[in-house]
């Protein structure tokens, strides 16, 4: 039998050549996800929550996405209800590929809002934080006094966030009042905007869910929530100015005094972690003013991501890596929404973290929406 000339051998490796280089920029141009378990090169466009910057910013967390899956992530922070909120047209025109809020009530309003605009839209749970209350320990003292608080092995638990609402915060009691020493003013629970921070929508969220129902522990009717909407403005108009971002909030918390700027301050209970990650030799300096209160119940703050394409799903399960969950546990404090046990209190000795919180869950998307449009206008609180 004749043997293929090597002239033709050598035509035959450049014409496969050429298709397999077609099919390549056919893929990159298309967007097209690779194969399972595949490294090819992809760079994505995410819109997140500024809580996680640091998390993305961190030079681990980026090798393991591009070494290991291929990945380039192009973080922008936002407010979660900011980007939820963007039309359909303005995300692609801007070329996202991901958003990345921070609760499952903004992934609701998203797919309330956008159904049947991404065909290949796919959304998973991967982190999560339980939205606390930071205090010092002034202000944590008077409330164990009021019976408002109370300490459990080392850790403290707001139990009656009804009263504390209504008849110190609503009622304009001060802290004088309440016997605390050398702390000033209204008792007040201070937060991000919730117009357009999540940390602060969260807590203003759970302060709905507790004063229009008679169980704390379920979420509200649109109809018990709108009865309950006149005295949320009150609580929001009460702050004053307030921050925009939930990781600018919490930096200006602790730089401008902590309790002695807001004696309590609503946020996510990752961000000490991290903050205690990072302030090195000044870690106990850092902690020995604050005190982590739970609030019984609170709303867990769950970080989905939501992929608007097949290549942005490769995101989702890159950040189920068990070595990016350990990560984003141990440096900045976020619980893992995928490894049950992996989010150790005891990895953090000197943090008096809970080891289980008592939730109740975030209000629909037509509530979350009616709450929105009462903190931005006040002519609809009615």
């Amino acid at each position: 039998m004749r043997l293929p000339s090597a002239r033709f051998l050598v035509g035959l490796v450049a014409v496969l050549a050429v298709l397999l280089g077609g099919a390549f920029v056919v893929r990159k141009l298309t967007g097209s996800p690779a194969e399972p378990g595949s490294t090819d090169a992809l760079t994505i466009s995410c819109i997140g929550g500024s809580e996680k910057s640091e998390l993305m910013a961190d030079p681990d967390v980026k090798a393991l996405l591009h070494d290991k899956y291929g990945l380039t992530v192009r973080f922008t922070p936002l407010g979660s209800y900011d980007q939820v909120r963007l039309s359909a047209d303005e995300l692609r025109n801007r070329k996202v590929d991901c958003l990345w809020p921070s609760s499952a009530s903004a992934q609701s309003v998203f797919e309330s809002t956008h159904s049947g605009a991404f065909p290949d839209y796919r959304a998973e749970n991967v982190l999560q934080s339980p939205e606390v209350i930071y205090a010092g320990p002034r202000g944590s003292d008077a409330l164990i006094k009021a019976k408002l608080v109370e300490k459990r092995d080392d850790r403290y638990y707001l139990v009656d966030v009804k009263a504390l609402l209504l008849d110190n915060v609503l009622a304009k009691k001060t802290w004088q009042a309440l016997g605390a020493v050398d702390l000033r003013g209204p008792v007040a629970i201070a937060s991000t905007d919730p117009a357009k921070s999540n940390s602060g929508l969260t807590m203003a969220q759970l302060q709905l869910s507790i004063l229009s129902t008679s169980d704390a522990f379920a979420a509200p009717s649109l109809a018990q929530a709108r009865k309950a909407l006149p005295t949320m403005r009150a609580l929001y108009d009460a702050q004053g100015l307030q921050a925009r971002t939930s990781d600018n909030g919490f930096r200006e918390w602790l730089t401008q005094g902590g309790e002695f700027k807001a004696p309590l301050y609503a946020g996510y209970e990752n961000q000490l972690i991290q903050q205690a990650a990072l302030a090195g030799d000044n870690r106990s300096a850092l902690l020995k003013n604050i005190r982590i209160l739970y609030p019984e119940p609170t709303i867990y703050s769950d970080h989905p991501i939501l992929a608007l394409n097949a290549g942005a799903a490769r995101f989702i399960d890159a950040m189920k890596d068990p070595e990016i969950q350990t990560l984003a546990w141990q440096t900045y404090g976020f619980r893992s929404a995928i490894e049950v046990g992996l989010a150790n209190p005891a990895d953090f000795p000197d943090l008096a973290l809970a080891e289980q919180v008592r939730t109740t869950p975030p209000p629909n998307a037509e509530v979350t929406l009616a709450l929105l449009a009462c903190v931005q206008d006040a002519t609809k609180c009615a």
